[in-house]
């Protein structure tokens, strides 16, 4: 990645808009990025990221004057769609400046990867070798128009608007990738091969019957993410180098 060196403390920019991922302290509430931190933080094998926070979009929301705009748009709610487009245009072009680009560009350098995935809620993007590739990619995921939709309505009802963090993620490329999930998923036992290099596992069996063997599989891992974060969970795996790496997380569609 292109990248150089930035001035100023980057620890204390990292504490507020930039924590490593694992230590973001997000959860289930928090979407696929919460999930993937708490199952960083617990041990699983995701691969290494950082986590833009929430405090880092409310500091794009309030300095660029998108908040604004959106409590003025609060009073057109039959129209928040259109709304959001009109936000989504006038702010595609802002830079992310100051304190919030030094924290990104320092945890880019202190990230050290080649390329890299930024991954949010409701964007992913993929294959970024450069700092101003992934600053638009982070502006892109905040100004989604699902997103501003939810923050429109919010501000219609009079409440705080909603932030997200967003994951910046070293970029894999396994030789195999797929989808596991515990329990049937009306497919019979086994495991199916739906393409080269894609391997969909059904029918993984509960966690005290699974050997000791077992414990590195990817059978184990969606097991204790599925523990982990309460509930079905569908998880994208990939398989590079011998070892298993949860890549996304999804819920499961009966």
């Amino acid at each position: 990645m292109q990248m150089g060196t930035v001035e100023g403390d980057p620890g204390v920019l990292r504490a507020r808009f930039v924590r490593r991922l694992g230590e973001a302290g997000y959860g289930r509430e928090s979407g696929i990025v919460g999930e993937l931190d708490l199952l960083a933080r617990t041990g699983l094998p995701v691969p290494e990221g950082v986590v833009l926070t929430r405090e880092s979009h409310r500091e794009f929301v309030e300095t660029t004057g998108l908040l604004r705009d959106m409590r003025g748009s609060a009073g057109r709610l039959e129209d928040t769609h259109s709304c959001a487009l009109e936000a989504q245009l006038k702010y595609g072009s802002t830079s992310i400046e100051e304190e919030l680009n030094r924290a990104l560009c320092q945890a880019l350098i202190n990230l050290g990867a080649s390329e890299v995935v930024v991954l949010s809620e409701d964007l992913t993007k993929s294959g970024l070798k450069s700092i101003p590739e992934v600053q638009v990619a982070v502006r892109d995921a905040w100004l989604s128009l699902e997103g501003l939709v939810r923050q429109i309505k919010a501000a219609a009802r009079g409440e705080s608007l909603p932030t997200w963090p967003i994951l910046i993620q070293r970029e894999l490329y396994p030789e195999y990738t797929g989808w596991s999930m515990a329990g049937d998923l009306g497919e019979g036992p086994g495991a199916r091969r739906s393409d080269k290099g894609r391997v969909a596992l059904y029918d993984i069996r509960p966690a005290h019957r699974a050997p000791s063997s077992d414990r590195e599989s990817i059978a184990h891992v969606t097991l204790e993410a599925e523990c982990l974060l309460g509930g079905p969970i569908q998880l994208k795996w990939g398989l590079k180098g011998g070892r298993w790496y949860i890549l996304s997380t999804e819920q499961p569609s009966r």
